[in-house]
């Protein structure tokens, strides 16, 4: 049996599009291969452009645009800030990441609202926390899809809206969509419901997990779906399923 799926439903990557400037050759090729692996951890394949000066970015917005805009701030002829209100002119809501060693700068970078500010001397901890944001608020803006992966480790995503339920048979689980065509996973359950959003999907019997949105009511041993299906509920689950189904 082989792994199906349809296109538009299931796709193997997000890509996420970023501009990085800094004028120091060696740091934006580092500060560049650190923030693809950071959005790495996340399923998103990081498409960066890099410049080593904010003239030769300004240049660029006139034909393209990018998700994100990593900055530093100290630069010659114009330096991060300056390029940030440029920015803002144009896209009020696009996210701008200051990377700079000058922390005195974080209070004057308050007035081009950036999305965050990653202090040079705290890299790896405000990095971190940054690309996590902005991960968790990409995903968000994109109709929310769940990465989920097989056993030999390729990544899927699951559209949350139009996920009804997942069923394990045999060695693959099974996806059950609103819309489009079903499509199988060679995994157990037990590692895909791992992956899974936990505010949106719940185990409701040792063979399945549901999308909590797509049930319309829980009655004795059976979880009834918007659209008629009803599902067996185990005994041992019950109490459990029920209160998340009264929390959403």
């Amino acid at each position: 049996m082989k792994d199906r799926f349809r296109e538009g439903v299931l796709r193997m990557r997000r890509s996420i599009r970023l501009a990085v400037c800094d004028d120091e050759a060696p740091v934006l090729s580092y500060l560049t291969d650190q923030i693809r692996k950071e959005f790495g951890k996340y399923d998103l394949c990081a498409e960066a452009d890099i410049f080593i000066s904010p003239v030769e970015l300004e240049k660029v917005l006139r034909e393209k645009s990018y998700d994100v805009y990593f900055l530093d701030i100290d630069m010659p002829k114009m330096n991060g800030l300056e390029l940030a209100r440029i920015l803002r002119e144009q896209r009020e809501e696009i996210p701008l990441v200051f990377v700079s060693a000058r922390e005195e700068y974080v209070f004057q970078s308050f007035e081009v609202h950036p999305f965050s500010f990653v202090r040079k001397s705290r890299f790896k901890q405000d990095m971190e926390k940054a690309v996590c944001d902005l991960s968790r608020r990409f995903c968000q803006e994109n109709q929310a899809f769940c990465s989920i992966r097989d056993e030999a480790g390729r990544c899927y995503e699951l559209p949350l809206a139009d996920t009804l339920y997942l069923e394990a048979r045999d060695k693959y689980v099974n996806v059950f969509v609103q819309r489009g065509q079903d499509f199988y996973v060679r995994n157990t359950l037990s590692n895909i419901e791992k992956m899974l959003e936990p505010e949106q999907f719940v185990r409701i019997h040792k063979s399945f997990v549901v999308n909590l949105r797509a049930v319309y009511a829980i009655k004795y041993e059976k979880v009834i779906l918007d659209n008629g299906k009803e599902l067996p509920l185990g005994r041992g689950r019950s109490e459990e399923v029920k209160r998340r189904f009264c929390r959403l």
